[in-house]
């Protein structure tokens, strides 16, 4: 930021920029889109019987594109009533779209405009159905030859087929723009690039009229004014009631805005003396592997997110195998550049390619899904992958590059490994597990940058925490009802609590090491975002177990990270908490607001197939309805938070009285599933009875049944039998789980082992703290662990928090660092 260029320089990279952000809008993200209609015209006036509450029109037509934004109807001038309802079915009877039209007499006879924005198949059948609503439609028809209107079907009046006849009607696809279009508007844009940059030139060919700037000031002045622009524009929607006209809601948006142009505007603008640039070309030279094991670090956590929103074996088959396949080059990350390109590595992928290409070919069948089709793929993949690194390691160790083992812990580790493996009653997971990390453990053992994996590990943890961040902003719709728990990129806000306490700890360890150097905001704002960012979706999840997990971690990570003794040590200890309070503060507006707005705009929810049964508001799935009240209210989520974290009964705080307007509305659905209307209702694990319900959910006798039937080696099931007969999912606690899975002397090892580890990470931390950045890690995110374990079943491979652990007890194997 602080190079020094000509002006004509910036203003030249400015306009390359803008030229550059719009060509990728174009292709590839094709962001901009052109309606295309299909339609057929009134050419003789004529209209269909009359349309009523009772007798309805059914029209049928092959969809022409795959997004059908709107359908234009011609009503006729003998239309009476206030509105009409029309329906879109797919091929299977299904109703995707359902829009209640008003009806203004002023405008008939004319066309009504009614939104379908919905997803369809090229080619396959779909019905729009007209029914009126306590009034008497007439429609525009006409009689067309099949080979003017080849897309369009039958058309029905009161279940009775009326052959050669249509709805006069307009079928609006929005589909991104065409390759003509794209190629023209790009081509017109490196055109207008190029005259800019010549006029830029040109002005400034006499070298008096330019002058040096920074990279900076450029920045500034190009960022503040869309930022400025922006807040303006975004305070006056707020203000004119697009967000919905609750007082309490337009405030909390208002302000929520203030702040976030407030962060912007210091980022943009805030002193920047005396820091160094944090990403430079040198460091990219030096720093290729480590920020590549970033990258493949983070790629195996989201397979791990995507194994644990799967919903049938073969979803949990394709995200293993994901996951081993960026694990492997996570583990490649730490070999030397000659160490991959050599002679015997040469030979050995040419034979396994061939042999791999073979099998690939040979179980390939007819018969397999696309998913079959990726396991098979990545199976083959991930052991030509396996076989390098079994190459290196065993060069490696027969060259004894391996650093010394700290051999209480490696061999307690490894005891505890074998274990799992031979009392695995037929899990195959345990036996991935081992085979990965001890070939990670080893790996890095021989590794030369030792102390550059605990900052690769956060720092990957935290891009994938970003990404999936910034998708839920877009695609995951926060509602009201039944999903007033948020849970970001999972389909249950278990498995998003336990995530975000993973998140959680590194944000927090993040932000303490720069509060360890330096209090100055110029030096610790983003942190302190960051940490805001993850803490609001906790919040989010309104999780007593992400609650208690993520205080007992941060408050241990405050006591060991916060500088000084005695009272200078408590002092800062005040401090530090105040700072962290305090970016939440600012942050769970922003985050609340954004994730609440952004995908309504977006209108592109993405629903996990579990959530389509659980809530699926129309006006959520179609259209950019911002106002609508199925999308989170800050009353709402008081209302929910209050009765989920401190017991308050529900409807206390319900300030608009959307509870009742819910029952009134969904009487029908209520009647049906009443447990449904409450949207806080506590999680109740499989196999435990509403009569049940405590404030620990039932686990207490979950826990009982399963130390009833401890064994001394193991089950092949993981669900044990609950005294009303039924079958545990799993035991919503680690250490009983692997107990029960394995036996009561593997569950003791287990046990032995997190003590060790939390002993071996803390005097880990109070040895490196200065040498090792994010020494901290290891023991925070073991506290949050085993708490965590204390109510859920988070220790497995494929899940994010076992995962983490295993990775970020990866030092406490080997004596010291290089």
């Amino acid at each position: 930021m602080k190079k020094i260029v000509y002006k004509s320089q910036a203003i030249q990279a400015v306009i390359l920029i803008i030229a550059a952000c719009i060509l990728v809008s174009l292709w590839p993200l094709r962001i901009w889109h052109e309606t295309i209609t299909e339609a057929i015209l009134p050419q003789t006036g004529a209209m269909t019987d009359m349309v009523d509450n009772d007798k309805t029109i059914l029209q049928s037509f092959v969809a022409q594109y795959d997004h059908m934004q709107t359908i234009s109807l011609y009503l006729g001038d003998a239309t009476e009533g206030e509105s009409f309802y029309v329906r879109l079915l797919n091929e299977g009877q299904v109703m995707v779209a359902e829009e209640e039209v008003r009806i203004e007499p002023e405008n008939l006879p004319g066309y009504y405009e009614v939104l379908m924005d919905v997803d369809m198949e090229v080619g396959k059948m779909y019905h729009c159905i007209v029914q009126g609503n306590d009034s008497n439609v007439f429609l525009g028809c006409e009689s067309l030859p099949l080979e003017e209107m080849p897309y369009a079907g039958t058309m029905y009046y009161d279940n009775t087929a009326i052959e050669g006849m249509n709805l006069v009607a307009d079928y609006n696809y929005s589909v991104p723009l065409r390759k003509g279009k794209v190629l023209l508007i790009g081509a017109l844009t490196v055109l207008l690039a190029a005259l800019a940059i010549a006029a830029v030139r040109g002005f400034y060919r006499k070298r008096e009229r330019d002058c040096l700037i920074t990279v900076e000031r450029a920045f500034k002045f190009v960022m503040n004014p869309i930022v400025a622009a922006g807040t303006v524009f975004c305070l006056i929607a707020v203000l004119m009631g697009a967000c919905g006209n609750y007082a309490l809601d337009n405030t909390f948006f208002f302000i929520s805005i203030l702040l976030l142009s407030a962060i912007l505007f210091y980022g943009i603008n805030h002193n920047r003396d005396g820091q160094e640039p944090v990403i430079t070309v040198e460091y990219l030279k030096t720093h290729a592997a480590d920020i590549l094991q970033s990258v493949f670090i983070a790629g195996a956590i989201a397979a791990c997110c995507e194994y644990m929103s799967g919903l049938y074996d073969i979803h949990h088959a394709v995200a293993e195998r994901k996951e081993m396949l960026w694990f492997a080059l996570a583990v490649i990350a730490m070999f030397k550049w000659k160490e991959i390109f050599n002679v015997y590595n040469l030979i050995y992928v040419v034979g396994a390619g061939i042999y791999g290409y073979h099998y690939y070919q040979s179980n390939l069948t007819e018969e397999m899904s696309q998913l079959d089709v990726q396991v098979l793929k990545y199976t083959v993949w991930i052991a030509i992958l396996l076989g390098l690194i079994v190459i290196r390691t065993v060069i490696g160790l027969f060259k004894k590059k391996l650093a010394r083992p700290n051999f209480l812990y490696a061999g307690l580790l490894a005891v505890f490994f074998a274990l799992i493996i031979i009392f695995r009653n037929g899990r195959w997971w345990t036996v991935a597990l081992v085979v990965a990390f001890t070939l990670f453990y080893l790996n890095y053992g021989m590794w030369e940058h030792k102390a550059h994996f605990l900052t690769n590990l956060i720092r990957g943890a935290i891009f994938q925490f970003l990404w999936a961040t910034g998708y839920c902003m877009l695609y995951r719709p926060y509602v009201t009802y039944r999903n007033a728990r948020y849970t970001h990129i999972f389909h249950t806000v278990t498995i998003t609590a336990t995530y975000l306490t993973m998140i959680e700890c590194m944000a927090a360890v993040l932000l303490l090491n720069k509060l360890v150097k330096s209090r100055k905001l110029k030096d610790c704002w983003k942190e302190l975002v960051l940490f805001g960012v993850s803490s609001s979706y906790m919040m989010f999840t309104m999780s007593r177990t992400a609650f208690l997990a993520v205080g007992a971690a941060l408050l241990f990570a405050l006591i060991i990270m916060s500088a000084g003794m005695g009272k200078k040590k408590l002092q800062n200890f005040g401090k530090n908490l105040g700072m962290m309070a305090l970016a939440v503060l600012v942050c769970f507006p922003v985050i609340f607001s954004m994730q609440r707005n952004i995908p309504a705009l977006v209108s592109e929810p993405y629903l996990y197939e579990i959530e389509y049964s659980m809530y699926c508001p129309d006006d959520v799935m179609r259209g950019r309805k911002l106002g609508s009240e199925n999308f989170m209210s800050v009353g709402r989520f008081i209302d929910v938070f209050a009765e989920k974290l401190f017991g308050i009964p529900e409807g206390t705080f319900d300030v608009y009285g959307e509870i009742e307007e819910y029952e009134r509305t969904h009487a029908n659905e209520a009647s049906v599933d009443n447990h449904l209307l409450i949207a806080s209702a506590d999680y109740i694990p499989d196999g435990v009875g509403e009569e049940e319900k405590d404030y620990t959910n039932g686990r207490l006798d979950i826990f009982r049944s399963y130390i009833e039937q401890l064994n001394m080696t193991g089950h092949e099931e993981m669900g044990a039998t609950l005294k009303n007969g039924e079958i545990a999912t799993h035991a919503h606690n680690i250490y009983l789980q692997v107990a029960y899975d394995h036996g009561i002397p593997v569950g003791i090892a287990f046990l032995l082992v997190g003590i060790v580890t939390f002993v071996m990470s803390l005097w880990y931390y109070y040895k490196k703290r200065e040498v090792v950045a994010y020494a901290a890690l290891p023991v925070v995110v073991t506290i949050a662990v085993a708490v965590a374990g204390i109510v859920e079943w988070i220790f497995h491979l494929s899940n994010p928090c076992g995962l983490l652990l295993m990775l970020v007890i990866t030092p406490l194997v080997f004596k010291s660092e290089n």
